[in-house]
């Protein structure tokens, strides 16, 4: 049952990081059988994105109050019904407001799904393994998210990417109403006050530097290849996978260190790594070819995917287990906010730099003074 229980919980995460990517591929294709603009076209990535990060830290303490069980619930229904909207909608503005829904939905499942493992998983060191294959998750649906995308829209249509949502949801929820155990919230743990100690405060920063640097240079990477290279959608797409495939494979990886050394290991290495991975970026010239960049992606994805894992582990062990809503929602909330900034930041850096590689130059050495920063946060705060 336990088993089941974890794949249902990662079948949750992995829709809510599938439809972060799966939706880029198909936005010409929107935009043009809805007859929209770029601005409406943006909104179809933008209202899900803002509407999740604004939410997760509310519905991530919700799920304290009222249970996690109807938090998950919750989430699938919401999700699966905006589902259905989007891949009908006759309009962007009922396709944008349908992707907002989709994001409250994601809100509910991102911290809910963390939250059953949490109470599920007694055990610290079950509970670091069970994290582990769950950001594992949720980092294949990065991967998947370009590749089904293409084929989705290539075969079926831009409408296919959401209705896509449908048959999976149609199996977990009935699944989920069967299986994800009811725990009972006592008065006493809704008013208790909670201590935030250092590990937390110090876990949730490295995770949203991680989000920062990680999204930011994954950024920089597409625009080095499909803008300063000039190659194709798909060939760059294939050309990321150095990056994109470590995070899928080593996150269970990622999660049995944590369980039998703690999380302080896997931060530091995946820490470390992002530090070279960053440092590489100086060895990109204005003549280099995609060669240049490899070694930035392998450090980059082979860093992060033990970091996730274990930097998660570490936020929510840092918090009493009935608070464990809190915990994954102010955990999400710092990846997902500071990944945005790192966006935002890193694309302002290369718009005003000229040639594109001085720009990748001075982002070397700010990504990789925020790892080295990143480093030291953990062995001043987490054991």
């Amino acid at each position: 049952m336990d088993s089941m229980l974890l794949a249902l919980l990662c079948i949750g995460i992995f829709l809510v990081q599938l439809d972060v990517t799966v939706v880029n591929v198909a936005l010409p294709a929107i935009r043009s059988g809805l007859d929209t603009s770029a601005a409406g076209q943006q909104w179809v990535v933008s209202g899900y994105m803002i509407v999740l990060a604004t939410l997760l830290l509310v519905c991530g303490a919700l799920g304290d109050r009222i249970g996690h069980r109807r938090i998950v619930l919750a989430g699938l229904s919401v999700f699966g019904g905006a589902s259905l909207v989007c891949g009908t909608a006759p309009g962007i503005a009922l396709l944008v407001a349908a992707r907002a829904a989709q994001g409250v939905g994601a809100a509910l499942l991102l911290p809910g799904t963390l939250a059953v493992i949490t109470d599920q998983y007694v055990d610290k060191a079950a509970r670091a393994r069970a994290v582990g294959i769950w950001a594992g998750a949720g980092a294949l649906a990065l991967v998947a998210g370009p590749t089904l995308g293409g084929v989705l829209v290539s075969d079926l249509g831009w409408r296919a990417v959401f209705l896509i949502n449908l048959p999976i949801i149609a199996v977990a929820l009935p699944v989920a109403w069967r299986i994800v155990p009811r725990r009972q919230i006592a008065q006493r743990e809704t008013t208790r006050r909670v201590r935030i100690g250092a590990d937390f405060i110090g876990a949730n920063v490295v995770a949203g530097l991680m989000n920062l640097v990680g999204l930011g240079t994954l950024l920089a990477l597409t625009l080095y290849l499909q803008e300063y290279l000039h190659h194709s959608a798909l060939r760059a797409g294939l050309e990321l996978i150095p990056v994109l495939l470590p995070l899928a494979v080593l996150g269970p990886v990622s999660g049995r260190v944590t369980a039998r050394y703690g999380s302080r290991l896997p931060m530091s290495f995946g820490l470390a790594l992002g530090a070279v991975g960053s440092f590489c970026l100086l060895a990109v010239q204005p003549t280099s070819r995609y060669a240049a960049v490899v070694p930035v992606e392998l450090c980059l994805g082979i860093g992060m995917g033990f970091l996730t894992a274990a930097v998660v582990n570490a936020a929510v062990a840092a918090l009493p287990p009935d608070r464990a809503g809190l915990a994954s929602g102010v955990n999400n909330t710092a990846r997902q906010g500071a990944g945005a900034v790192g966006v935002a930041l890193y694309s302002t850096v290369l718009s005003h730099s000229t040639p594109f590689t001085t720009g990748l130059h001075t982002l070397a050495w700010l990504g990789g003074a925020l790892w080295v920063l990143g480093l030291g946060i953990t062995w001043l705060t987490v054991e």
